[in-house]
């Protein structure tokens, strides 16, 4: 399943993408993201995806931003300037006309100017460039765990998660836990933790996994109530 999700990842780059704007939810790639879909114009927009490649664009909204806006290269209007490409690998139609769908993160995208559209839901160019590595998260993880990352570098995100964990009243499974890869560990955990946009964005847009899962482990102590301890280090 690795090689063909890399490979579809690879094949697949639209230069236009339909916008499905939420603030508060990132994409990465690898990871898949629920939906339940409402609104009239987004669900025309997964009818539109469902004939064609099945693409959407997820992007945050930015707060307090209505008016369009350059902001170097990129025209971005009230939308955050990287967003996620996902595919729908999930589709369901509910008795009450809502879309249950799931998407699955095959990439990120620079977000360039609108496009002329007649759909009721936004459109724009897009580019990859600076992601080009971001297909390599879909291949098969045949390293063992133990092997493939450094006992600090588990023990300090699970520390940290084990901390917000209790901030937020959630019981985790922690032997399924240490099962997941490292790397999809920390994509997963960015996106289902309810931080604040910004801080979500920076996320999807730090460069490399061990710039996210710094970024996510000094984010998950700040958003805790129980301190991080004194002789704790981030690894």
């Amino acid at each position: 399943m690795g090689t063909h999700l890399k490979a579809l990842a690879s094949r697949t780059n639209p230069k236009t993408v339909a916008l499905f704007p939420l603030s508060g939810t990132v994409l990465l790639p690898g990871s898949d993201l629920p939906l339940n879909i409402f609104e009239p114009r987004y669900l025309n927009m997964i009818d539109d995806a469902l004939k064609g490649e099945r693409l959407i664009g997820m992007v945050q909204e930015l707060e307090g931003e209505n008016s369009t806006k350059t902001d170097g290269l990129y025209k971005i209007g009230g939308l955050s300037k990287v967003g996620g490409l996902g595919r729908i690998i999930q589709f369901a139609e509910m008795d009450d006309g809502r879309y249950m769908v799931v998407l699955r993160g095959l990439k990120r995208f620079h977000l360039g100017a609108d496009i002329n559209v007649t759909t009721p839901y936004r459109q724009a160019n897009i580019n990859y460039e600076g992601f080009e590595t971001d297909i390599d998260i879909h291949e098969d993880n045949t390293t063992p765990e133990a092997l493939s990352a450094t006992k600090g570098e588990r023990g300090a995100l699970t520390m940290a998660m084990k901390s917000y964990a209790k901030t937020l009243g959630v019981q985790l499974d922690w032997d399924n836990l240490k099962q997941i890869p490292l790397d999809r560990l920390v994509d997963q955990a960015a996106m289902i933790s309810p931080f604040g946009p910004a801080d979500k964005q920076s996320l999807l847009e730090a460069k490399t996994h061990e710039d996210r899962r710094r970024l996510l482990i000094g984010l998950m102590h700040l958003y805790s109530d129980t301190p991080d301890g004194d002789n704790e280090t981030i690894q």
